[in-house]
């Protein structure tokens, strides 16, 4: 069954109602009646202009709900609805940020007036949640907001768009010395273009024996260059036989924006406390609460490379760490390396592929 909503009637779904949608169109009619008035006044005493209200604009949101999943829509910061159970939903509604919550999952539905042209819509397919890896998380397919849209940016992040992305499961977690040891020790070398071992910053090293070992096996693992993450995921593809890789950039900012589509992996408005931010120094992974979707330290403690090319010859990190603050720590912000660099504030998590 299919449901068209549109200013509170769906039609093929007699007894559904949209509650915002009805207060909508009473505000729209209240609105009407008053610039009416105004204007009658306005003749009467022969102004030639008026103070008129900006009224949001509209635009139009589909849901393709092909199993079809009990839906609630609710618009970031404010109000949630409950949308009929149908196969294919199609509703008008303000421009803004809003969040599918359907079978476990929470999809992002970004419906900004400046990216979805009003003559078209915007599309979310809803899916249930599937049984993650234990130390992933499940990233839903789906338009995701990339760039900048505060208009604080550099050049390179805008235009701001929106862009289709496949599922995908990302590691919770930036990889641990722990783990960076683990693998080390399974393919019983280290090549010295991967990790600065021995560095001051490095907290993995090599024993007497020839094996490797760590101090601080929670902390997320840094002074690892590109090639370093790349070797790390290639074990794993192998130990494992599912493909594992750094994430694209784009993958990444999905990630980070969360459901709500936000500023900041932790939400809109920058807080020192939330994530390691401007401490100068690193710290444990999961030191700070996790986001909507469950990943920990997507803003701050380490960088993060990915797969993406920022110009020829360079990489792009994403992220940023515990050194900086405020608008460095944007999920929009890109910042490109060198693949060769090992800095104390570099490190990497991993995407596992799925075929949902």
């Amino acid at each position: 069954m299919r449901a068209l909503l549109i200013l509170g009637k769906a039609e093929g779904s007699p007894t559904a109602r949209v509650p915002y949608l009805e207060v909508r169109l009473s505000t729209v009619l209240k609105s009407l009646a008053s610039t009416l008035l105004l204007l009658l006044l306005a003749i009467g005493l022969g102004c030639t202009s008026l103070p008129l209200r900006k009224e949001t604009p509209l635009r139009r949101l589909i849901l393709e709900n092909p199993h079809p999943l009990a839906i609630r829509l609710e618009r970031v910061g404010g109000s949630i609805m409950s949308l009929p159970q149908d196969d294919r939903i199609e509703t008008l509604l303000e421009a803004d940020r809003y969040v599918v919550h359907a079978g476990g999952l929470s999809h992002p539905a970004p419906l900004l007036a400046d990216l979805v042209a009003a003559d078209s819509a915007l599309t979310v397919s809803i899916a249930s949640a599937p049984i993650a890896p234990d130390g992933f998380v499940f990233i839903p397919a789906g338009p995701t907001l990339i760039g900048d849209v505060l208009g604080v940016g550099a050049p390179h992040e805008r235009p701001a768009r929106l862009v289709d992305v496949a599922a995908f499961f990302l590691a919770e977690a930036e990889t641990t010395n722990g783990e960076y040891v683990e693998f080390l020790n399974a393919v019983k070398h280290c090549h010295e273009d991967w990790i600065d071992l021995g560095g001051p910053k490095c907290r993995v090293r090599e024993n007497s024996a020839g094996s490797f070992e760590t101090d601080a096996p929670n902390q997320p693992v840094v002074t690892v260059a590109y090639e370093g993450a790349v070797a790390y995921c290639a074990w794993k593809t192998a130990a494992t036989g599912i493909v594992h890789r750094l994430p694209t950039e784009v993958e990444w900012e999905r990630a980070a924006r969360g459901p709500e589509s936000t500023t900041y992996a932790y939400g809109d408005v920058y807080d020192l406390l939330a994530a390691n931010q401007e401490s100068g120094l690193l710290k444990e992974s999961k030191s700070f609460p996790p986001t909507a979707w469950g990943l920990y330290d997507m803003t701050g403690n380490a960088f993060e490379w990915t797969s993406s090319d920022y110009t020829p010859g360079l990489k792009v990190l994403r992220g940023g760490s515990f050194v900086l603050d405020g608008p460095f720590l944007r999920n929009s912000l890109r910042m490109g390396y060198r693949p060769l660099v090992q800095s104390d504030d570099i490190g990497f998590r991993v995407v596992r592929e799925t075929d949902l």
